[in-house]
């Protein structure tokens, strides 16, 4: 399965007429003071849209936020003696104080961080992928991210999109409203004209591609144009993923390892070329119930992209894992994979990888209730999800040194508004049949209590 979901549609709640294009390193997972109030923000929201969209951008103060948590409160002991007789005053004092401590909380933190050192640690994925920005429903939801710190958002960056009717608008204001909320995009670049995966399989085709992500660099890379006129706070694209799930189809029709390996490699070139700190992520590697000729073990793949390609290639490698038991989810096939890593990418002097290890994608489904049942089979399917995802990230973080891990990513963010199949169901949150929020599921409260104290990671070693 693994994201089956990339080549879903929804339709796009813009406004009312338009309707005619509907959609359906090292290391280390410590900690930080947690944020205060509501980790989502849903007690600040009100059912108005509107009210809310602006509740996004404008705090109780009327001063504009951009991402993150509230300035703390400033303690009584640095407000001077005596009445301050001006409301005015007080406020600009209490202001002024709180910026001040803010700056001071901030500046051992920020001390000991290096420009490498800048990876949110948790970040999620959502059906709308790339679309996310384009809804009233996912502008919340990237401000639900902002404040749970859940700090890297998954989404396609589509070369038939960019070189198409939408151009960079739409990756535009997904990139803009990311980054007021505090969000860094993690993007898959990926081509799929009329939703149909095409990988580049030809040297043309290659070249076009490479030509695609050269651009997609000079746009949002750390020297990004777009930086410079966004009006928003620069969140530059560092680590960039090479297709998705490329040992299973339909995301490459007939997996070739070969094949894989010189995109891999003339992407490399490209992003390079374009940024010499650009990270390369091996393009998520997908875990199938079966396998054929279109569904490739994954660590045989790995080892012949590598030899195909050669061990430096790339500097991180994504794994996608939905297997219902956590235990073996990790113990078996992701520790399996990272054996196979070590020994074809090589090890560290420590032992561990010399490629960070990232779990983009992992999840797990829940039930709707049955109403001709006494039962709550969605109460006890959604402890059943928190209780895997405890287990998949308690025995997964563990190694985090041992298998050199970067980011966790659950898929998906939140369920589908007509969650007919399981994958739709595999949200941290509930959504309502109109689209609006429903709500948490027990597995957001317990994904953003890890997420809310994560200290940053390191960026992949380049390679």
């Amino acid at each position: 399965m693994q994201n089956l979901a990339f080549g879903n549609t929804w339709p796009v709640h813009t406004s009312a007429p338009d309707r005619s294009r509907e959609r359906g390193a090292r290391p280390t997972f410590g900690s930080r003071a947690p944020a205060n109030g509501d980790p989502g923000g849903g007690a600040a929201r009100t059912s108005s849209r509107s009210v809310r969209h602006e509740a996004l951008t404008i705090r109780p103060s009327g001063i504009p936020w951009t991402g993150g948590v509230f300035p703390p409160p400033v303690p009584r002991s640095l407000l001077p003696p005596g009445p301050i007789r001006s409301a005015a005053c007080r406020a600009v004092l209490r202001l002024s104080l709180a910026l001040v401590l803010l700056a001071a909380l901030a500046g051992p933190a920020s001390a000991s961080h290096s420009s490498d050192h800048v990876l949110p640690a948790y970040g999620v994925g959502a059906l709308r992928a790339e679309w996310l920005a384009d809804f009233p429903l996912g502008v919340e939801d990237l401000g639900r991210m902002g404040e749970a710190r859940v700090g890297m958002y998954r989404a396609r960056f589509r070369q038939d999109e960019v070189n198409g009717v939408t151009g960079w608008s739409r990756l535009d204001n997904l990139a803009r409203i990311a980054a007021q909320n505090g969000v860094t995009l993690q993007p898959v670049l990926i081509n799929m004209p009329g939703e149909a995966y095409a990988p580049p399989k030809t040297g043309i085709e290659r070249a076009r591609f490479g030509e695609f992500a050269t651009a997609a660099v000079r746009r949002y890379g750390p020297n990004g144009t777009f930086w410079t006129t966004c009006g928003c706070p620069t969140r530059p694209i560092k680590v960039w993923e090479v297709w998705n799930e490329p040992n299973l189809a339909p995301f490459w029709d007939l997996p070739n390892p070969a094949e894989y390996a010189a995109l891999l490699s003339s992407t490399r070139s490209a992003l390079r070329n374009a940024d010499p700190t650009a990270r390369v992520l091996f393009g998520g590697l997908a875990y199938p119930s079966s396998l054929s000729a279109t569904r490739l073990e994954p660590n045989a793949f790995l080892r012949d992209t590598i030899q195909a390609a050669g061990a430096n290639r790339f500097d991180a490698l994504a794994l996608h894992n939905y297997r219902p038991d956590a235990a073996r989810a990790v113990d078996t096939f992701i520790a399996g994979t990272v054996q196979t890593l070590k020994t074809y990418g090589g090890t560290t002097p420590q032992g561990a990888p010399r490629h960070q290890v990232w779990v983009n994608e992992f999840g797990r489904p829940t039930e709707l209730d049955n109403p001709d049942t006494p039962a709550d089979e969605r109460a006890a399917s959604e402890a059943t999800q928190r209780a895997w995802l405890d287990g998949f990230l308690g025995r997964l973080l563990p190694q985090a040194s041992a298998w050199n891990l970067g980011p966790v990513m659950w898929y998906s963010l939140r369920d589908g508004h007509q969650p007919t199949a399981s994958w739709l169901r595999q949200g941290l949150r509930r959504t309502t049949a109109d689209d609006a929020d429903a709500g948490p599921k027990p597995s957001w409260d317990a994904y953003t209590a890890r997420s809310s104290v994560a200290d940053f990671l390191w960026l992949p070693v380049r390679r």
